[in-house]
């Protein structure tokens, strides 16, 4: 029997300013100019993706948006519009099986593709070729490419020269590579991190790992464990191509919202939390999981917080039962004053039970299921609690656009 060995790489793609690409592309009047796209008109709008004319200037995401006014005057402001990124990234991770059959998507607008289905690099770098060419005819919008034997460095080689950048960095050339890299570019190393590895005169990668090398007990004092085990894994050529790769439930499903204006009615704060709720409910559906653990927090007008974490002796899997912890989550750390942002999220998940078993429950799965095909069909936002248009103060929520919401999962499209 004749066994074919494929090449040992793994790739990193990444789509250049995703959102604000799509805006140039879907509007000619916006290329070349430095557009933000925001909660457009809304008080406290942060910057989502910024085109790259406005990253020249200094705008990143996440930004407040007066703050990237600062910055750049004449940055156009482009409203949100999660529903059509969500469909072209999900198109995208399809077009990305023409590269390799095993894609695994870590965000809306990257992925990792398993190239040891090839038996050449050459091979796998045609594919990447067509389909670099693909996406600029169908969507207009470019990605960048970082190919190597470690994820790590694939996806540090992803960002090495974006946009529409692809960069190889052979088997053996690792070491090469990183020691152009300067340490506050390798993903995993935070801010407080790289002001402790800066004051130890560790600039760029190859220091670092000729210090993990040279001096490994200055930097486990210092760091850790954790830490020393990440530098290592950048200088491992193999890992474990099944266990990176698998199909993994997420940790935690959440949902978070900066409102349109601060609310300090408890009432309305129980209202929104449970629209928010039932948004956690409809993700959980989706992977098929409910939670015994749940995460709730306030950011008040003061821009302080207040979070709440709690393992329950029950399972979280319907709007029900949501709606009957919410009030209390909201008694347990709300201070009286106004709340500028809310979010709710469940954690310890494991795979529903077959709630058939359980007659009682048996309208509400039915209902839950009603709610995703709605949602298949039509779109996230399609459907949501009643009670959500009783709300003067945040009608205006209706629209996928205004929310500033963030997703835990660290999958959102299987392909």
């Amino acid at each position: 029997m004749i066994v074919l060995k494929g090449i040992p790489y793994v790739s990193h793609i990444d789509m250049d300013a995703f959102f604000a690409s799509i805006e140039q592309a879907a509007n000619p009047t916006l290329k070349g100019k430095p557009i933000a796209v925001t909660g457009i008109g809304k008080r406290h709008s942060v910057v989502t993706s910024a085109s790259y004319e406005a990253k020249r200037l200094g705008v990143k995401s996440g930004m407040a948006f007066f703050e990237a006014l600062k910055l750049c005057p004449d940055l156009i402001a482009v409203g949100v519009q999660s529903k059509k990124y969500g469909y072209i990234s999900k198109e995208i991770m399809k077009m990305m099986t023409s590269v390799s059959p095993r894609v695994m998507v870590a965000s809306v607008d990257e992925a990792y593709i398993d190239l040891s289905f090839h038996t050449k690099l050459e091979e796998s770098i045609n594919r990447f070729i067509s389909f670099k060419r693909d996406l600029k005819e169908r969507f207009g919008i470019t990605a960048s490419v970082g190919i190597s034997v470690n994820p790590i460095i694939s996806k540090i080689a992803s960002d090495y020269s974006k946009p529409n950048g692809f960069v190889v960095v052979k088997d053996g050339m690792e070491r090469e590579f990183l020691n152009e890299i300067p340490v506050k570019d390798v993903p995993g190393i935070g801010k407080h991190t790289l002001i402790k590895l800066e004051s130890m005169g560790y600039k760029m990668t190859g220091e670092l790992l000729e210090g993990l090398e040279k001096s490994p007990m200055d930097l486990y004092t210092m760091f850790g464990n954790a830490f020393m085990g990440f530098l290592q894994s950048l200088t491992k050529k193999r890992f474990s191509r099944n266990e990176f790769f698998k199909e993994e439930r997420p940790k935690s499903v959440g949902h978070s919202m900066t409102l349109s204006g601060d609310i300090s009615d408890f009432d309305l704060i129980v209202r929104v939390t449970n629209f928010l709720a039932a948004r956690v409910i409809y993700r959980m559906g989706r992977y098929k999981v409910e939670g015994s653990g749940v995460s709730f927090f306030f950011r008040y007008t003061d821009r302080s917080s207040k979070t709440i974490s709690k393992k329950l002796n029950f399972t979280i899997s319907s709007i029900k039962d949501m709606t009957e912890i919410t009030p209390w989550l909201i008694s347990s750390i709300w201070n009286g004053t106004a709340v500028r942002a809310i979010g709710i999220s469940c954690w310890a998940l494991k795979e529903k039970k077959n709630q058939r078993q359980l007659s009682l429950f048996e309208k509400e799965k039915e209902l839950l299921e009603t709610v995703l095909q709605i949602e298949n069909k039509f779109g996230e936002y399609a459907i949501f609690p009643g009670n959500i248009l009783f709300l003067p103060e945040i009608r205006k929520l209706e629209k996928p656009s205004d929310l500033h919401y963030q997703g835990f999962c660290r999958r959102e499209v299987s392909c």
